[in-house]
This record gives structure tokens, sequence and C-alpha cells, in this order.
């Protein structure tokens, strides 16, 4: 850096020199006639209109806007550089030399010497058109500019060492402000004295923040997506310039990763929206993102960041014609490398782990039509940060989190083209003026998002006293953490640890939320809830238009489709009452036009020391809502209704799921017995074993633990799922199985014909190896000796076969099915009547006499040995 100094106080750059040379422009112009070209021609389609304009005034982007003026010139000066057309030129100079007269470039809002973002845009766009139009410009021209441009930049620098965002590594407001200084100095370097020492500032603080940047590997921002496109769109053109001039900073797992975060979060039906709302709301990322994916794709050779900003730019137009928004297309320009192929979504995972956003996206499709899941637990900041500041951080650093909001162990759904869970989008993340004016609302409390309150009392943060570590002793112990993610080709679950979110008085001890997607149908989403002392818990979900329980376990939420509505059906509790409502903050409308979204609250009857939710979520036609068509869920145990889920019983996609603890030994429930997986699923078709699933190794079994279904002791997920005569496996860590699947001919794991054996109606995989040979004969025995009497042979007492009677359950021979109203259940024995029975609902074949024989005295085997009772 210090070279580079010396290079910068020395040599006058030439101009255009920041992001290409005058040897480049024609490579420049030949683009936007070939692959930039529908760049160009948006370029010239929104500029040319204005090409005569009259000078701008203070108000023409309205209150609040002067900011985007420095965005303005900057699309004006590359225009003439793009196309080599003056008249681009004289109109940017029309805008410029008005910009220079004016006195103020924080227009109002930045009192003193405190320059911050409206400064910074107008010295970042008045660099670029410097560097642009040099050549077009008359000396005087030149030197009217550099003089202004330089006087700004030691504004800052002069504000620099007593900044309020000095040692703020995780605040646009440093990034943005320190790249406005650097790229003056890049811009004056050789001509103004002291643009070295505005470099040198600016690369120091530039090496900070790639030390907070770089171990974000999963691309993603805590604050949310919209602020990620702000700040880095913005310092993007420095971390740009910089590389050029020879100190690359870009290397940062930030912008590594933007590429698989953003595309995972797209949502197919509406690539312009994603499905992680966190953070305050300002809006959707719009042409930033292009920008900033488009850079990642080049810099990195990435095929994914391509495919994502593809993806966002193939929902329509670009913009409605708003002239500054034009500086992310000069940058997308700039930074766009078609020799880059995209990389065909349906090729990838549909589940996406972000690991420091600490977030899950599953996804049920690419293609339109998908029904998305997401699910953040995690700490403010982002886990790689504040394990780092926890750890000591950089000298003089400050953590900042204050656009977070309180959705960790939040989740978002949508489905069909429209949002089916949201959260109460907002934005002002938890300001507390003094005093605060009646009707205050704080878009970051627990309150506004799909998580849990505890006698009425959010997440640790709802109130704050400042918006970083400072004054909150309790921010170092308030996180949550991941549980471990499994994902199959119909199935994929996640989860996380909450416990520590919440104030220690409360005395909470466990809460644990694991959420299923059954893709293309349905959601469950699983609590497990204990506490020192009894509590009141409300269980939260909000809708786009209305909630309405209807009396029967059912809630209708209501979406902008008349005709779809999400039913959650709260299978535990069993009792419950409901508050339902709307609420509304800053910035509601940007997210739902109307400006409210509806909630419900889910509360036990009485308070508790511990409590299970378990909530289906199931999108259906509205018609059916309420109705005999209407999909059946019941508890898979009436005795313990947070146990586990029957889905479409009886049916041809019934389901019976069962949630264990993570690290615990195992759970029963209902039929269905699950050793050390974090939960399971039995599915049938008409009462046949069909399909199995384990988040997690271990076994699920059913008929009381005596059946095994699936089990495999290396898998982190499995699914065999038995479609006629094959057997499909697909899952995650798969280096062996047992799926019960009579009558299988081929087995598939993850796509790829594998050798097997079976074992009955069971199927091993790897398969068994061949049997050894048989021992030789034994050597003829010695000759007797004539010794003494061996007595009389001891044939043993009679073998125990057990009692006559085959425990298949209850006394009728009827397993527990979880309802006392649900279907009859039978269970693989031989009953009083002697009949035989495959399955949990119907009889099966019959089966060889020597088999039954074998069964029946193995039952009777196990009813010998197990308590009466």
């Amino acid at each position: 850096m210090i070279a580079l100094a010396a290079t910068i106080a020395l040599v006058a750059a030439p101009h255009p020199g920041l992001f290409f040379d005058a040897t480049e422009v024609p490579q420049l112009r030949a683009a936007a006639a070939s692959t930039h070209k529908e760049l160009a021609t948006h370029f010239t389609t929104v500029m040319g209109p204005h090409l005569s304009d009259l000078a701008p005034t203070q108000s023409d982007y309205g209150a609040g806007g002067q900011r985007v003026f420095g965005n303005d010139i900057t699309a004006w000066a590359f225009a003439y550089q793009m196309t080599g057309d003056p008249a681009y030129a004289a109109q940017a100079w029309v805008r410029l030399s008005t910009y220079l007269s004016w006195p103020d470039w924080g227009f109002g809002f930045e009192p003193g010497p405190t320059p911050d973002l409206f400064t910074a845009h107008m010295v970042l766009g008045v660099a670029c058109a410097y560097d642009w139009l040099y050549e077009w410009m008359t000396p005087d021209q030149r030197t009217q500019v550099a003089t202004r441009l330089g006087a700004e930049g030691q504004k800052i620098a002069d504000y620099y060492p007593n900044s309020w965002w000095l040692g703020e590594y995780l605040s646009n407001h440093n990034w943005i402000d320190t790249a406005a200084l650097g790229l003056a100095g890049l811009a004056l370097q050789g001509e103004d004295t002291r643009a070295a020492s505005w470099v040198s500032l600016a690369e120091a603080d530039l090496q900070n923040i790639e030390v907070a940047l770089g171990p974000i590997s999963d691309g993603s921002w805590h604050e949310g997506l919209a602020y990620q496109q702000y700040g880095m769109s913005m310092a993007l053109p420095f971390w740009m310039a910089s590389r050029r001039a020879g100190l690359d900073h870009t290397d940062i797992g930030l912008l590594r990763g933007v590429g698989k975060m953003f595309l995972a979060a797209t949502l197919p039906d509406a690539t312009r929206q994603q499905i992680l709302v966190h953070g305050d709301n300002i809006g959707w990322p719009r042409e930033g993102t292009l920008q900033i994916l488009r850079y990642a794709a080049s810099r990195f050779h990435d095929g994914v960041a391509q495919a994502a900003a593809n993806r966002w730019l193939a929902a329509g137009p670009r913009s409605s014609g708003f002239i500054p928004d034009l500086f992310y297309d000069t940058f997308e320009f700039i930074g766009y490398d078609p020799s880059v192929a995209a990389v065909d979504p349906h090729t990838l995972p549909l589940d996406t782990q972000l690991s420091d956003l600490q977030a899950s996206v599953m996804h049920s499709t690419w293609d339109p039509g998908d029904l998305v899941l997401a699910f953040k637990a995690g700490p403010y900041g982002g886990r790689a940060n504040f394990d780092r500041y926890k750890a000591g951080g950089m000298p003089a650093e400050h953590f900042t989190w204050g656009h977070d909001h309180n959705d960790d162990m939040s989740f978002w759904l949508y489905g069909s083209g429209v949002w089916l869970a949201p959260e109460a989008a907002g934005y002002d993340a938890g300001r507390r003026p003094s005093p605060v004016p009646a009707g205050s609302v704080f878009a970051n409390e627990t309150q506004y998002h799909n998580g849990l309150l505890i006698d009425g009392n959010g997440e640790l943060g709802d109130v704050r006293d400042s918006d970083s570590e400072y004054a909150n002793p309790w921010f170092f112990n308030r996180d949550a953490t991941l549980l471990p993610s499994a994902s199959t080709a119909d199935y994929a679950v996640t989860g996380g640890r909450g416990t520590n979110l919440y104030d220690s008085s409360l005395g909470l001890t466990r809460w644990d939320r694991v959420l299923v997607l059954a893709r293309k149908r349905y959601t469950l989403v699983h609590d497990d809830i204990a506490a020192t002392v009894p509590h009141d818990y409300d269980w939260l979900c909000h809708f786009s238009d209305g909630a309405a329980p209807d009396g029967t376990g059912w809630i209708q939420g209501t979406t902008k489709k008349a005709a779809l509505t999400l039913g959650v059906r709260i299978v535990s509790p069993a009792q419950w009452t409901a508050a339902t409502g709307f609420q509304s903050e800053n910035n509601t409308n940007l997210f739902e036009a109307d400006g409210s979204i509806a909630f419900v609250k889910v509360r036990p009857l009485a308070p508790s020391t511990s409590q299970q939710f378990l909530a289906a979520l199931v999108p259906m036609p509205s018609a059916s809502f309420g109705t005999s068509s209407r999909v059946q869920i019941d508890p898979l145990d009436v005795l313990d209704t947070g146990g586990g889920a029957v889905v479409a019983p009886g049916s041809a996609l019934e389901e019976r799921w069962i949630f264990s603890r993570p690290a615990a030994d195992g759970k029963a429930a209902g039929d269905l017995t699950l050793t050390s997986s974090l939960l399971g699923m039995a599915g049938y078709n008409a009462g046949l074993p069909a399909r199995a699933f384990l988040a997690g190794a271990g076994k699920i079994s059913d008929q009381l633990g005596n059946r095994e279904l699936l089990s495999s002791t290396t898998a982190r997920s499995i699914e065999a799922d038995l479609q006629g005569t094959k057997l499909v496996v697909t899952g995650d860590g798969i280096a062996d199985f047992r799926a019960y699947a009579p009558g299988a001919t081929t087995v598939t794991l993850n796509g790829t014909t594998v050798a097997w054996s079976s074992e009955g109606s069971v199927v091993v995989f790897p398969a068994a190896g061949a049997p050894p040979p048989p021992p030789p004969p034994p050597p003829p025995p010695p000759p007797p000796d004539g010794g003494t009497d061996a007595g009389t042979a001891d044939a043993g007492t009679p073998p125990d076969a057990g009692t006559g009677t085959p425990d298949a359950g209850t006394a009728t021979g009827v397993a527990d099915a979880g309802t006392p109203d649900g279907p009859t259940v039978s269970t693989s024995s031989v009953g009083r009547s002697g009949s035989t029975g495959m399955g949990c609902s119907q009889a099966g074949p019959a089966m060889p006499a020597l088999f039954l024989l074998l069964l029946a005295a193995f039952a009777r085997k196990r009813k010998a040995q197990r308590p009466e009772g």
C-alpha cells in the first residue's frame, strides 16, 4: 500500500483510467453493439428523451432524493464513453456544472463537518464523471471539477479520524464513505497532492473491511438483501478500481458466495422477490443486485452468480426509466463477462444451507409452482463476525447490527405464486425515541415474525439500548444454532436451538424447532419447549390477508389468491386458544400493497413448564377448507400429541411422522419407534409400506417396533421410496441402509443402480458378500476307549414357545394409531382368527406355512419376555 501511495503521489492518472483506459474504449463500444447490446439499448432508451433537459434542481428527485444526484452523473458520463456521442457529454456537463454550484453536498442532512452518504454519493459520481468526461472537458472545466472534488474529498479525510462509523466495518456507511474517499484519490492521483493520503486511508480501512467480510463464506448479509445490495453496489466501484490499481481486496466470502445465496433465495414464481425477508425492509433488491452478481460471476468465473443474474433479468424490464438507477447498470456493464456460462439451476441441489446467516432455504422445484420454505437461527451480525468479535475483534472495532430483526427461529413460506406465511415486514429496527410516541411500533420485535412469545415477551433485543454491543449486556449470550439439515428427493428438514435468545430470568432450558418440507405438498413445524417455571407460550404465524380458526383444530390463512388458502392444523396442543389481528409498520406497504399483515397467536389453555407445538401448514383450494375433501391430519399418539402426526391416513399418500430430540437415543409414539435419528417418517399406500425417511443415522420401525422399515448407520439423510418393483433411495452420506421393500427387483442410490442383497422383505445395501465355502469334513472320531459310563443323554427342557397369543398391541390385536376416531390399524401378526396381515391397515398376501409357524413362535417368545401390565 505504501508503494501504491508513492506511485499515486508522483504519477498523474490517465483519463479514462479508473476502470478502463483509452485503448479499451473500442472494446467497450464493440460490446455495446454485441454482447452488451441489451444493456446499451436500455441506456439510450432511458436517457435519449433527456438529452435536452434543463439544469437540475435539488427537488428533482423528491425529499431525500438528493442522494442520487451522484448516481445520475455517473450514468451520463458513462453513456458518453459507451456511445462516443458528445450529446451525452454535453448533458452530463449541464448537470455536473450545476452540482458544482451547489454549496452543500450534504443537502442539509449532514450538519456540521460530518460528511456521510449524501456527500459520498456525490463524490463517487463526480470522481467517475471527471475520469470519463476528462477528454471532452476544457482545461477550465477540468479545473473546476478537480477543485470541488478535492475539497469534498478532504472533508471526508478530515472527518475520518472522528467519524461515528470509524471502526464499524459491518456498516455500509463505513464502506461507502471510505469508497468515495478512495475513488476521489485515484481519480486525482498525481494532480492533487492530498490524493495519495486519501487512498492510504481508504485502503487501510478496506483491509479491515476485508477481515470482516472475508469469512462470510455463504454470501449472505445479516441486515437483509436490500441492505446488502445498497452497501455493496455503492462500495464496489472503489473496490474494482483499487484492484485495477494493484491492490485487490475483492477475494472475500461475501462476494464469492453471493451468487449461490441469491439464486437460492429467489422465488421461481416471482424472480424479483426473495424468500429471505430478514432484517429491515427497504423494498426488494433491484438493479444493484445485477451489478454485484455480474461482477461476482466475472471475478470468480461463477456460473451460479451468472444464473442468478439471468433469473432476475428474465422477469421483465430493468426499471421504469429512473436515470439514477443507471448507476448500477454502468457497473454491471463494466463487470459483465458473457463468456462465463450460466449454470442450469436444475443441476443444483434444491436445498441450500447458509452457514453465516445460519439459514436454510428449501425448494420443491426450481420452476414456477414452487413450494419453498426458509428458516433462520443465529446471532445478530452473522456467525463469522459474531464469533470473531466475541473473541476480541480488531482494535477499536464496534459491532453494529442495527438493522437486524428478531427473526431468529422464524420461518417464511411461499407457494403457488403467493406468500403463504410471510412476516409483518417493516423498517426502523428498534429505535426508541424518548419519550416513545403513543402507537409506536418497532419492526424488529419478535411479535412481527413467525416465532415464539413467552408470557408476552419476545427475544432479547426487542428493546435495545444501542444498535451495537454497547449498553446491551446480554449481547454475547443471545445466540441460536442450526440443527443438521436433511435433504432427499421428496423431503427436506431444518431446525434450530433457540434457548439463549431469551432473557435468562425466564428459566428457559429448551426451545428446539424442527421444520419439515414435504416438497410441493405441506410443511410441518415442531417446537419442543421446557422451562424451570410455568409460562404462557404464544406460537406465532402470519398471513397476507387474514387468519380465522374454525373450531376443529384448523386455522384458515387467507392469501392474495382467493382460490388458495393456507390451512394450518394445530396438532399439538390438543386444546388451545387463538388471538388474531393485523399488524402494520413503516414500509410494510413495500412488501404488502395494502400495508398490513394478518397474524395468529396460538396459546395452550394453561401455563406449563414444558410444551410441544406441532403444526401442519397445508396449501389447499379455498373451496375445500372446512369440507370432507380437506386433508385429514391427526396426532400420531393422542397421549403424546407433540410426538408426531399422521397426514392423510388411509390414502395413497399416508405419512406418519415421529419427532425425537437432538442427540436423543430414540422415541416411541403411536405404532412407530425411532432410534437415534432426529425424526422419521413411515409412508403407506392404502396401508402397505411404500416409503420411509430418516433425518440422521438411525432406524424407524412400525408395528410397535417389530418391523424395521428403514435404517442406516451412516446417512445424514435418507429416503427409501418403493416405486413398483424399483426401490429409489436418495439422500446424503449414505454408505449403508436396510429398507423394507417386498417385491423390489432393482435398487438405485441417488440415481445410480447399485448391487444389493435381501433378508426376506428387507433390502440390504451394500450387498452381503458371498457365503464362505463349507468347512472340510471333520476327521473320523477316535475309537471308543471303553472308559466310564457317560450316562443317559439329557435332551434338555422343552423349547419355550411363549404364550399362545401374540402381542399385537391392544387386547383386540389392534395397534394404537394415535387418534380415537381414526381408522383401525392392523399389525403384521397372527390374530386369534388365524388371519395374517401385512402393513398398517389392510391384509396382505398369504404367507407360506413354515413362515407362519416361525412368526407365531417369534411372537409368543416376545410375549413371554414382556412384563405384564
